[in-house]
C-alpha cells in the first residue's frame, strides 16, 4: 500500500517531503527537566541545591563588601559633594560681591548654573550662617530707600518681588506703608515736586508732575486728581493772596 500511495503521489507530479527525526541526545547530557543535584559546570562535580544557595550568599556578600569598599575610598575623578557645595558657595560669594541679591534670585542663578537641588540647599544655608546672604536685612534697606523716593507700596512689593523676594520677608517690611492714606501719600509726594517747578507754566507743571507721580508707582488716576490739586490749587491760592 505505501508503494502504490508514492506511484500515485509521482503520476501527479507530487514530489513527497521526507521525513526527518532529530538525533536524540547523548547518554551523557543530563535532561534539562530532569530534578537533581545542580552540577558545577560541564567538567567538575555537582552541586547540591543546598551548596547553590550558600555560593549566591557568598557572591552578594562580596557584591556588598565591594561595594562598601568604593564607598569609603570613592573615585578622586568624580565630584564630591562638599566639593560642589563649596563651588556653589564661592560663586555666590562672587556673585553678591558686587550688588547684594535675595535667596530666590541666587537659587535661580545656581540651578541655570546645572547645580543640583541638595548642593543649592546647603551652599544657600552655609552663604546665610556667613552673613553672605541676608534677604530681611537687604530687602528692609530696599525698602527704605525706596520709601524715601516716594515709591509707592505697590511698586516697592512689586520691584522686590522681581528681584527674588518672598511675601513673607516683605510683609512685615511693607504692613506699615500699605496702611497709610495712599491719597494723602500721593499728595505730598506732588505738592513737593510742584514746589520745584514753580517758575513753570501751570499746563506745563501739572503734566510733569502727574507723570513724576505715575512713576512712583500710583495709579493714574490718582496722580492726575492730586497733580491738579497741588499745581493749579496753589497757584490760584497765590493769586488770590496777591503774589
Amino acid at each position: 500500500m505505501p508503494h502504490d500511495a508514492e506511484a500515485w503521489l509521482a503520476e501527479r507530479g507530487i514530489e513527497r517531503e521526507p521525513i526527518r527525526v532529530a538525533p536524540a541526545p547523548p547518554a551523557h547530557e543530563p535532561d534539562a527537566t530532569a530534578s537533581g543535584p545542580v552540577p558545577a559546570d560541564r567538567d567538575g562535580p555537582p552541586v547540591s541545591a543546598r551548596e547553590a544557595t550558600r555560593l549566591a550568599q557568598q557572591a552578594a556578600a562580596d557584591t556588598a563588601l565591594v561595594d562598601a569598599e568604593r564607598a569609603s575610598h570613592p573615585d578622586p575623578a568624580e565630584p564630591r559633594l562638599e566639593d560642589e557645595v563649596a563651588a556653589a558657595v564661592a560663586y555666590v560669594r562672587r556673585s553678591t560681591s558686587g550688588a547684594p541679591q535675595s535667596v530666590g534670585r541666587l537659587r535661580e542663578k545656581l540651578a541655570d548654573r546645572g547645580h543640583p537641588a541638595v548642593v543649592i540647599d546647603l551652599a544657600l544655608e552655609r552663604a546665610q550662617r556667613e552673613g553672605v546672604v541676608d534677604d530681611h536685612a537687604m530687602a528692609a534697606a530696599l525698602v527704605d530707600e525706596r520709601r524715601r523716593k516716594g515709591h509707592a507700596p505697590a511698586r516697592i512689593r512689586r520691584d522686590l518681588a522681581g528681584r527674588g523676594f518672598t511675601d513673607d520677608v516683605l510683609d512685615p517690611l511693607l504692613a506699615s506703608a500699605e496702611a497709610e492714606d495712599l491719597e494723602a501719600a500721593a499728595f505730598d509726594l506732588a505738592q513737593r515736586r510742584a514746589d520745584g517747578l514753580s517758575g513753570v507754566p501751570a499746563e506745563s507743571a501739572y503734566r510733569r508732575v502727574a507723570a513724576y507721580v505715575a512713576r512712583r508707582g500710583y495709579p493714574d488716576g490718582l496722580a492726575r486728581k492730586v497733580a491738579r490739586e497741588a499745581v493749579f490749587a496753589a497757584r490760584e491760592s497765590e493769586r488770590a493772596a496777591g503774589h
